[in-house]
């Protein structure tokens, strides 16, 4: 019974540990080694503030592009998911990131997508990655994203 009680508080600790060091939009916002290159991203494209206050975040996906493994963050407008997403990719080993806001217009029946700093060596794995973790794609087939 012991040794039972032990495996599960030990695959419990390991998972929250494991949990804790996931990327997600708000650790973008506010780790000493993202957080000016993410400012200058909020900034730059005039995004809501809850984008930098915090949104409903969920865990991220990790996809390899050309060689280059990037973590995928996603989050959403609190209370209202459908209203407003965003999705940032990031490479630590580049210092790159790059990501995509989309926000949904109830009465014209349209989705903005705004873009930013797609590279050319992003332009379409990038974008393809990115929306495909707006829309859940990239949650439900996660190896189905990595291109070479």
């Amino acid at each position: 019974m012991l040794r039972k009680l032990t495996l599960i508080a030990t695959l419990f600790i390991a998972a929250n540990a494991h949990a804790g060091n996931e990327l997600t939009i708000s650790k973008l916002a506010s780790d000493a080694n993202t957080k000016t290159a993410f400012l200058q991203v909020v900034k730059n494209n005039d995004l809501p503030s809850w984008v930098l206050t915090g949104g409903t975040e969920s865990p991220s996906n990790t996809v390899t592009l050309n060689g280059n493994e990037y973590q995928v963050a996603t989050a959403c407008k609190p209370h209202n998911c459908p209203a407003e997403r965003i999705a940032i990719m990031y490479s630590k080993e580049k210092n790159v990131m790059a990501g995509v806001f989309s926000s949904n217009n109830e009465k014209n029946n349209t989705e903005d997508l705004l873009w930013f700093n797609i590279t050319d060596d992003l332009s379409i794995d990038g974008k393809t990655v990115l929306f495909a973790a707006l829309t859940g794609s990239l949650d439900n087939h996660p190896n189905d994203f990595n291109y070479k």
